[in-house]
């Protein structure tokens, strides 16, 4: 196989990998953020850049990749060789995109915990006014 059957079969074989795997992002971080964001649109825009953001940097680092000697012999060699840096990179990618969206949504449930608190405290503290307040009136 000639050196550039070899190029085009690794950015081909990448491209497919990193658009399966950002759509599969993509469209299951929508749940996330959805649940993050009270906004349904602006869940949708935050996935949509988070989207773009992964698909840049991979598409970028294949692209780098794909043109870097690897010390093997032989066509199939190389295209595997290169295929495993890319999916390692992409796995590793994947990682981190699924532990934002996990610290977004974690954020986002301990905020409203925290409100949630503060609400039942401030409906104790009126309860006890109120309590207080009943009891010197009629002196119970």
């Amino acid at each position: 196989m000639n050196p550039m059957n070899l190029y085009i079969t690794v950015v081909v074989a990448g491209m497919a990998l990193t658009l399966v795997v950002g759509q599969i992002l993509y469209r299951s971080g929508r749940a996330f953020l959805e649940d993050v964001f009270d906004d349904r649109d602006k869940a949708v825009a935050v996935n949509r850049l988070l989207s773009v953001l992964f698909h840049l940097v991979l598409l970028g680092l294949l692209a780098v990749i794909s043109g870097v000697d690897v010390p093997v012999e032989g066509a199939l060699r190389i295209v595997v060789t290169k295929l495993g840096i890319v999916l390692l990179l992409l796995g590793a990618a994947h990682g981190a995109t699924m532990a934002l969206l996990g610290r977004l949504r974690t954020r986002r449930h301990a905020r409203g915990l925290a409100e949630e608190l503060a609400a039942q405290a401030e409906q104790t503290r009126y309860r006890r006014a109120t309590d207080t307040y009943y009891e010197s009136i009629t002196g119970n």
